[in-house]
């Protein structure tokens, strides 16, 4: 497969790490003690939906199977049975999906009156019926009161799985009707395994690195320029602290890179820095991004200047952080703004 083809539905969940989720919904589904509604949480590119999709192939599967992820003998669906076939294609009755529709920006109340006609509708294959949300924190006011009626008589037959990036923006009332199944990302050994026996390439680390340890986004990052607007980038902000470049010219690139990726690239670099002020020693230092990047610095023998430039780029480091949550946030965030302030606030940052 050429990396450029490379998409989550090209894998089957549970990806190695998921497997404590899966377990727990397994667990529940032999019991049947299955919850009525899950909210499947954690940052993207962590497969939350790919997660969604294939375990509710697996509730309606007729001769579930197992194989072992990451060495553990797990319960998945066949992919032979009718059920199994129609959810594969997208096209089982039983399953449903709601998600921002084409040219809109939220979650309207008609798709959940849909979804409530749904979930009082009888069976089509005798079995449970599943109902999947994508982005549930873009559910606009009307549509999550609706949602909530719907969580409130709950159908025994009929689950609901609510998938986020996000689940802080999502209405208080519908998180807690809710069981909760968090997604972490996965440690560096388990991410770097998995990708690289998918792509047999070098720079896994960096991939990893530059996408904040989130497999799927690696993924995507390989068949793109990503890693060459991310080289960019920070060579821009080098280069503003030397005096070569303004901060003007280093907001040019933002619109191109994407400003919560110039954040997500800010946000690691800055990280790098601290570490780097504090000890000396450059970290990954095979990664063609970072060339230059610790001449900024130089470790000063006088340990109080060295705490001194490490709080600074501590302190900036949480300003960037903030500025990440404010352009995820539902509040309507000017990117350019929050760009503009970010930049400024680089370019008077004391390194010495």
């Amino acid at each position: 497969m050429n990396e450029s083809t490379f998409s989550a539905d090209s894998f089957a969940a549970p990806l190695p790490w998921q497997l404590e989720q899966w377990s727990q919904l397994s667990r529940a589904l032999a019991a049947g003690q299955l919850a009525h509604a899950y909210l499947l949480a954690g940052s993207a590119g962590l497969g939350k939906s790919l997660f969604a999709k294939s375990f509710a192939r697996t509730m309606l599967c007729l001769k579930p199977t197992t194989k072992k992820v990451a060495g553990k003998e797990v319960r998945v669906p066949c992919g032979e049975c009718a059920n199994c076939l129609k959810g594969c294609a997208g096209n089982h009755p039983d399953i449903v999906h709601i998600e921002v529709e084409e040219g809109s920006k939220n979650i309207k109340i008609d798709q959940i009156r849909w979804l409530s006609e749904f979930v009082i509708r009888s069976s089509h294959s005798g079995g449970a019926k599943v109902a999947i949300v994508q982005d549930a924190h873009l559910l606009n006011g009307n549509a999550a009161n609706a949602l909530l009626k719907t969580l409130e008589e709950p159908n025994k037959q009929t689950h609901l799985l609510l998938v986020s990036d996000h689940p802080g923006r999502l209405v208080a009332t519908v998180r807690s009707r809710c069981q909760k199944l968090n997604f972490q990302t996965p440690q560096a050994s388990v991410a770097k395994n998995w990708l690289g026996a998918i792509l047999g390439r070098s720079n896994i680390e960096a991939l990893l690195e530059a996408s904040d340890m989130r497999p799927l986004t690696a993924l995507r990052l390989a068949g793109g320029d990503w890693m060459e607007g991310r080289a960019q980038f920070l060579q821009s902000i080098c280069d503003m602290k030397l005096g070569k470049k303004s901060t003007q010219q280093a907001l040019a690139l933002t619109p191109k890179i994407g400003e919560s990726d110039v954040l997500l690239h800010l946000s690691a670099f800055l990280s790098k820095l601290i570490k780097y002020c504090l000890t000396g020693s450059e970290v990954r230092e095979d990664d063609p991004a970072f060339a230059g990047l610790y001449t900024l610095l130089k470790p000063s023998n006088d340990q109080q200047v060295t705490q001194s430039v490490a709080s600074s780029l501590a302190l900036f480091h949480t300003e960037v952080e903030l500025a990440r949550k404010q352009l995820a946030s539902a509040s309507n965030p000017n990117p350019q703004l929050i760009m503009e302030s970010i930049l400024w606030r680089w370019s008077q940052l004391e390194l010495s």
